[in-house]
């Protein structure tokens, strides 16, 4: 084994050639095994192959660090931080692939545990350099476990690269003290532990946590010693790991430590063994043992203990009772409980937060010490991949603790245009002044200096290297600064750009002081002639991107110009006034800016300039001639025409041309000029006092008007108001406002017509709803949530009945029946994505917002509050909202998730008001407004009744219809409890409108029902005395899937569950079983019946619910191939609902049931009726033994036939089926109901996660 360590004599250089020592080191071994490239130190290695993570290699050398299993021939030096097997995987006796470069504990534990020959092994001592391959470098402690080190890589070459790899690490605040550790402070890039990089694991410190288990133990010594009985101590720990908990126990309780042989193995290689050691093999000397990890329970992805396996441990070793302690980061949670326990009988685990890897400050904390160019996660990450999703994702957690410095130099290298030589190309000042005509030689300042040091670095900077950083800079920065900023940086031209773009406004306040000491008779030269070009008179320089004015002798002229008569006003008004205004975009800007403004924002450009005018703006007002004064409201009169004109054609644009332009003009002149406004009032036929617009009125009073309303008053006011200032979308205007109200007004005082914000014949817009959601969602009270939706209900059934049906869809927060399995296919990611796109926010800021809010939809309309726009967008409408969201649900193949953002974004760009808050619930399907099914459709009905009854009739009264608003409620209700599909059921309600019958409805087949479900009973005897003196059936309750099967008209088959989710895919045979078995007469039927998993060749046994549940799935598109299928099935049916067209709802079972036994022939195994016991009504008393003997017979039989129990339904009387009730007329006796025969089951929930629905990981 090579050891590079310290050496008492300095002068000795610790140094090794890679290929060297192993080709060395190979012909040294027993059986020599010859490289099969190298074949000297001198041959060239194949370059490192893209198929190695660039995560485990040094950028510029071929050293690979934890990555033996890509060990090839391009390399010979390989780096090991630690001996975890996650780290040293690939290694063994037969390693011959190059040098093991480690710590030497670590080598140690490589040469004895896994036998790899000692003679490949290289240890260094900690905080020791050493130069491999040119190479400098450190090995220094990683606070992981004996022998972990991070390892400090370092390049040769007067360009040194230096690089920091932790391996695992737990960060400690002594590393800030680490001198080689300060050596890599803004190191090019970090290989960091990224573990637990994530905020939610925030755990204590080692050393509390090291308390707590010292303090634990302590106390159950004192306990049981006082109690005179022994508690046996198990910790859990790592073959290699946790040795500083275990010997601080040692220390601090006075105990030896139990350990396994192996483990003492290790700690002997350690050092921590021996006879002397705290550590020992007996396991009678001491009560604190050391056992494996995993053995106390699973850590991962939460915490199960294995109470059973401890109890066998604790009983083992002869102790009655046992105490655990499970050390591990993933016991983050105990940030919230404290340091958890977990109890059962006399056995205790202590889930103690301790982690040998870094927390998520810790790392935080580290990676700002090392200010590094670049982070690179080497855990939880593609390791494949530098820029991957994940190592992005985690990159994001150090912005602003990364050195963003070397980004802008690495940036400006990239316009370096100096070759490498440039710097040596004139050797002293004179051979320069040589090469420079005697104009740029002139340029060179007059520097002086006390330091001969410092006349040496002037000396060496070059004319060249001058122009070059000045090019780089603005062009205020003065040829002193410029002078200093190479000084100091040496002659480079890039760090001398980096260091001044760190301290730009240093740098600016500087010039800025210079430029502000102007001469005296400058001073009065400018004051005589005043323009506006004169930056020194009032605000010193411009800011960065200006050019202060050049101190020269010679004689600026700073006439003002006159503006002719004839001089256009836009003209006149970019002129300002200044004769020598620099012809170059951007030299000068407004005293605004000087005084430091920040770039405007392009609103700011169409909105006309307010009385704050700047100060420079203020003199030139001064300055200018009388006459030109007079000009100026020559012209006003012809400006404000033309900002009407302009703020017409706006208008005009919004509303796509849907209005005369004398319309437009008059609504904006109700609008007092507000664009805005006046688009409101288009969409709208009510002002705020609900007064109806009367457009006709409005057109012949402009008519009336006089054209001419311009004033010498009115050219006094502030000219802002001529052109309309774009407002804030989500300010609601009063007329908004009032609409928002009106739809919450009582049902009789709401005039659905009057008080809708559109007009008849206009499709109905989204906002209608919208308001509609907000009202509701801050009512609590049912009653007022009913007469909301009523309100919007009527305003559509008045306007535009055709939107009603994707109205209730969307109240709803669906697009399509239930059992047409239409999902809107987007999820949070994607919304997320399309706000980021269309709002301009970034995805931590809505993470963080969302965290406050607790709602997307919330999160989405804030940000849209702070959001301002050219002009307010067209419209959204009911029902292009539905459709939209439907053709989301198509949208499928390669390339979706692009078109689907695409409409996301259509969508949320055009949102008005609170619009964009119940959109963005919608996508992510959950509305959030409390209301449900049961409360849209009596809203609907009610609507209805008042649109059929008081049409044209404005006055409402609730006297003499609340009986017909109750029974067309309940109509409605219960025709959707029998056909829930709002496709038939909305059609045929506008149809008959007051008049409709649930029981009209024609049911369709295709259309699942929801199932009529059983009450539950305790016993046969309570069953009996339920159906006395009624005939009922008793029936087997079998322990399969639910099925509600289909036939069609055009003769296929299709298989719905209990949640009238399609389930055709998952059953291809038992549609064959339907199509063999089913009698020719019969066209269509609706079936309720049980699928039951079958063992064909046991003589047709039933299986149970979990062996049927293995069956595969299918998916929609196909169904599962039956030569694929590996558990039978036999359907057992009980009912009919359907069949030839013909209802069968309210006739009795024992009809139904001859209808069944008519239509279909049985197949044992295949197709069969439910197993039954007929009892009828003379039989049926709670008194007679005999019926209650064969009841108990045919449950007995029941439970023995791997059934849960039966059930009981009344055959002539209340024997209707009641789809999706659950009623007296059907009970259920089930073995776990039944007192003495159910089995009892204590569940204690113990641990969560995160799951992978459809809001996971948004």
């Amino acid at each position: 084994m090579a050891y590079l360590l310290s050496s008492p004599d300095a002068s000795k250089s610790l140094s090794i050639n890679s290929s060297d020592l192993f080709l060395s080191s190979l012909a040294s071994l027993p059986s020599p095994h010859a490289h099969p490239i190298l074949t000297s130190a001198s041959t060239l290695l194949p370059p490192v192959p893209a198929s190695v993570p660039p995560t485990a290699v040094i950028p510029g050398s071929r050293f690979l660090v934890d990555a033996f299993r890509h060990a090839g021939d391009f390399s010979v030096a390989y780096f090991l931080s630690h001996f975890h097997s996650d780290h040293y995987g690939g290694l063994g006796s037969s390693w011959r692939r190059g040098l093991i470069i480690c710590s030497a504990p670590t080598a140690r534990l490589v040469s004895s545990v896994l036998s790899v020959p000692p003679q490949l092994i290289v240890a260094l001592d900690v905080g020791v350099r050493v130069t491999v391959d040119g190479w400098g470098v450190t090995a220094v402690d990683a606070n992981h476990c004996p022998g972990a080190v991070q390892f400090l890589f370092s390049s040769p070459g007067p360009n040194i690269e230096r690089y920091v790899h932790t391996g695992d690490f737990r960060y400690a605040e002594s590393m800030t003290r680490d001198p080689n550790l300060l050596e890599f402070v803004r190191a090019d890039a970090v290989f960091l532990d990224t573990t637990y990089c994530n905020p939610k694991f925030s755990f204590p410190s080692q050393e509390e946590s090291v308390d707590y288990v010292v303090n634990a133990i302590k106390c159950v010594k004192e306990e049981s010693s006082a109690a005179g009985e022994r508690v046996l101590c198990l910790i859990a720990a790592y073959v290699v790991g946790k040795e500083r908990i275990l010997l601080e126990v040692a220390r601090r309780c006075g105990c030896s430590i139990h350990v396994d042989s192996r483990k003492m193995e290790i700690l002997t290689v350690l050092g921590f063994g021996g006879e002397n050691g705290v550590f020992t093999e007996d396991a009678a000397v001491t009560d604190v043992h050391v056992i494996g990890w995993n053995v106390l329970g699973e850590t991962w992805p939460y915490f199960r203990p294995d109470f059973v396996k401890m109890k066998k441990i604790m009983v083992e070793r002869g102790y009655m009772k046992a105490v655990g302690f499970v050390p591990t980061g993933w016991m983050y949670e105990t940030k919230k409980e404290g340091f958890a326990v977990r109890v059962k009988d006399s056995l205790e685990i202590h889930l103690v937060p301790y982690s040998e890897h870094s927390s998520y400050d810790e790392l935080r904390d580290y990676v700002k010490f090392l200010h590094p160019k670049r982070v690179i996660p080497i855990v939880g990450a593609d390791p494949g991949k530098l820029d991957s999703k994940e190592a992005i994702a985690m990159q994001k957690h150090f912005s602003g603790l990364v050195d963003e410095t070397a980004n802008k130099q690495e940036f400006l290298m990239a316009f370096h245009r100096r070759s490498t030589d440039a710097t040596h190309s004139c050797k002293d000042v004179a051979e320069c002044s040589t090469q420079h005509d005697g104009e740029d030689a002139a340029f060179l300042p007059a520097t002086t200096s006390a330091s001969e040091q410092l006349d040496t670095l002037r000396d060496n900077i070059t004319e060249e290297m001058k122009k070059e950083l000045s090019d780089f800079l603005p062009s205020w920065v003065s040829k002193e600064q410029i002078m200093d900023l190479l000084t100091n940086s040496g002659g480079d031209v890039v760090k001398a750009a980096s260091d001044f773009f760190e301290r730009e406004r240093d740098f600016f306040e500087e010039a800025n002081g210079s430029c502000s000491r102007t001469p005296k008779s400058e001073k009065n030269r400018t004051s005589d002639h005043g323009s506006s070009a004169d930056v020194s008179s009032q605000h010193g320089c411009p800011l960065f991107s200006q050019k202060p004015v050049e101190h020269s002798t010679k004689p600026v002229n700073l006439t003002p110009m006159r503006v002719k008569p004839n001089t256009p006003k836009k003209e006149k008004k970019r002129g300002s006034g200044a004769s020598n205004k620099p012809k170059k975009k951007g030299r000068l800007t407004s005293s605004t800016e000087s005084g430091g403004r920040k770039q405007s924002t392009i609103t700011n450009y169409f909105i006309r300039a307010s009385d704050t005018t700047s100060e420079s703006a203020k003199a030139d007002k001064v300055i200018v001639e009388a006459r030109q004064n007079n000009l100026e409201s020559d012209y006003q009169l012809t400006d404000i025409a033309k900002t009407q004109d302009q703020s017409v054609d706006q208008l005009l644009q919004i509303v796509d041309g849907g209005m005369s332009r004398e319309y437009a003009v008059s609504l904006l002149e109700k609008a007092k000029g507000d664009v805005t406004v006046a688009v409101d009032i288009f969409y709208s036929s009510s002002e705020s006092n609900n007064v109806i617009v009367d457009r006709n009125i409005l057109l012949q009073n402009m008519q009336n008007e006089t054209t001419d309303k311009c004033s010498n008053t009115d050219l006094a006011c502030d000219s802002s108001q001529a052109i309309p200032k774009m407002p804030n979308l989500h300010v609601q205007t009063s007329l908004a406002q009032t609409d928002s109200a009106n739809i919450s007004l009582p049902i009789e005082k709401y005039l659905p017509i009057e008080h809708a914000c559109w007009t008849e014949g206009q499709p109905a817009p989204y906002l209608h709803l919208a308001r509609t959601f907000d009202m509701v969602e801050k009512e609590k009270g049912k009653i007022k949530t009913t007469a909301i939706f009523c309100n919007m209900f009527r305003s559509l059934l008045a306007l535009s009945p055709d939107d009603v049906l994707p109205a209730v869809y969307l109240c709803t927060n669906k697009i399509s029946p239930d059992h047409e399995n239409m999902e809107l296919n987007i999820g949070g990611s994607l919304v997320v994505t399309a706000l980021e796109e269309s709002l301009g926010i970034s995805r931590s800021k809505i993470h963080e917002m969302y965290k406050t809010y607790g709602d997307l939809g919330s999160v989405a309309q804030e940000c849209r509050q702070n959001q301002t726009l050219l002009a307010p967008p067209r419209p959204l409408l009911i029902r292009d909202v539905y459709s939209t969201l439907r053709k989301l649900s198509a949208i499928s193949g390669s390339g979706s998730a692009g078109r689907r953002k695409i409409l996301v974004l259509h969508l949320i760009r055009s949102c008005r008001e609170m619009e964009m808050k119940f959109l963005v619930r919608t996508l992510v399907r959950n509305l959030r407004i409390g209301a449900m099914m049961k409360t849209i459709l009596p809203a609907l009905a009610h609507a209805v009744v008042f649109d059929r009854r008081y049409a044209g009739d404005p006055v409402v009264s609730l006297e003499g219809v609340k009986s017909q608003l109750q029974g067309l409620s309940t109509e409605v209700s219960e025709a959707y409890n029998v056909i829930p599909n709002l496709d038939l059921l909305i059609p045929s309600l506008l149809r008959e409108g007051a008049a409709f019958s649930g029981s009209s409805l024609a049911m369709v087949s295709g259309t699942p029902i929801p199932p009529m479900l059983a009450r539950i009973t305790n016993g046969l005897n309570q069953s009996l005395k339920a159906f006395s003196g009624k005939s009922f059936t008793c029936e087997y309750k079998y322990d399969g899937q639910r099925a509600q099967i289909h036939r069609l008209l055009d003769g296929s088959v299709r298989i719905f569950s209990r949640q009238m989710k399609e389930s055709t895919s998952r059953f291809p045979d038992l549609v064959n079983i339907i199509k063999d078995l089913c009698r020719p007469e019969v066209s269509s039927f609706i079936l309720d019946a049980e699928v039951v998993g079958i063992d064909r060749k046991k003589g047709n046994k039933l299986m149970s619910f979990q062996e049927l549940s293995s069956r595969e799935r299918g998916n929609k598109h196909s169904s599962i191939a039956i030569e694929n299928i590996k558990v039978d099935i036999c359907v057992f049916v009980f009912d009919i609902m359907f069949c030839n067209g013909e209802r069968l709802l309210d006739r009795p079972l024992r009809q139904r049931r001859k209808y069944i036994q008519d239509l279909f022939q049985e197949k044992p195994g295949y197709f069969e009726l439910a197993q039954q016991l007929t009892v009828e009504a003379s039989e049926a008393l709670p008194d007679n033994s005999s019926t209650l003997d064969r009841m108990n017979t045919f449950f007995k039989k029941a439970c023995e036939s791997s059934c849960e129990g039966i059930m009981l339904k009344t055959l002539d009387v209340d024997a209707g089926y009641s789809a999706s009730k659950r009623c007296d007329s059907w009970l259920k006796v089930k073995r776990d109901y039944v007192e003495g025969l159910g089995d009892s089951l204590d569940l204690v929930p113990v641990g969560a996660w995160y799951g992978n629905g459809r809001k996971a990981g948004w």
